[in-house]
This record gives structure tokens, sequence and C-alpha cells, in this order.
């Protein structure tokens, strides 16, 4: 087992908590199909894995539908990266 990478997602939301996934490459991440994360505060998301890879990138999504704005985070193994994306509704 490797080290721990995790992303920790703040968004700010009003009304109905979303359900937030994540899309890419690298990690166990696919572009096809979200990975949906775990809530762990009323405005914060988390993914983790320790499945090793080299490197890779992510979007942030809502309810696996509405991609965040803006270009695609990069990923490295054993990083731990906080993020507050922007969505077209904001």
């Amino acid at each position: 087992m490797g080290e721990k990478t995790r992303i920790i997602v703040h968004i700010e939301a009003e009304g109905a908590q979303p359900t937030v996934y994540l899309r890419g490459e690298g990690a166990g991440l696919n572009w096809e199909k979200g990975t949906q994360l775990k809530p762990k505060a009323d405005d914060e998301w988390v993914w983790e894995t320790d499945e090793p890879f080299t490197s890779g990138e992510f979007k942030v999504l809502i309810n696996d539908k509405t991609y965040e704005l803006g270009s695609s985070h990069r990923l490295y193994p054993g990083a731990s990266i906080r993020i507050n994306p922007k969505f077209p509704d904001q």
C-alpha cells in the first residue's frame, strides 16, 4: 500500500446539500464515470486513495453532471489538496 492521497473539496451550497464527484485520470479516476466523495462537514467532502499512481488530473462535479469552471487540477501521489471549486450557477 502506498502513501494516502487526499482531496478535500469545500463548496458553499444553499439549500439541499449536493452530491460531489470527481472525474479524471490516474489514481483510479476516469473521465467516463464519476467517483463520489464522502461528506465530511456541511460544506466539505473528501476523497482518499492509497492506490499507487505516478500523476493524474481531475475536476469536481456536482451530482456527477455539472463540471466546475476552469482547468483540471493536477494530482500527485501522497498529496493532500484542499480546493474551493466554482460552478456555473455560483
